[in-house]
């Protein structure tokens, strides 16, 4: 996690070409459309303090589920894509 005057970020990621800084927000369970402000706070804070003026800034949250409140929002926010994550769990007896 990296520490933020917005709070922690989950994971901050740079693209090889290191044009892009990417902010990822973990969530258990169901991702509500609160994550936006979240997420949009992060992004901020990597623009305005790390971020060179060459690169951009983009967002992804990752979540076993959205809703149509989160689809919404993230529509008019094309910098912040949308993951769900899947879990198998096997039990094998040894």
């Amino acid at each position: 996690m990296k520490p933020t005057d917005t709070g922690p970020i989950d994971i901050l990621a740079i693209s090889k070409d290191g044009k892009t800084l990417l902010v990822v927000e973990l969530k258990k369970g169901r991702a509500s459309d609160a994550v936006v402000g979240q997420i949009l706070r992060y992004m901020g804070f990597v623009r305005d303090e790390l971020a060179e003026s060459e690169q951009m800034v983009r967002g992804v949250v990752i979540a076993l589920d959205d809703d149509q409140r989160l689809r919404r929002a993230l529509a008019m926010v094309p910098a912040i894509e949308f993951y769900r994550y899947e879990v198998n769990f096997k039990l094998v007896k040894m």
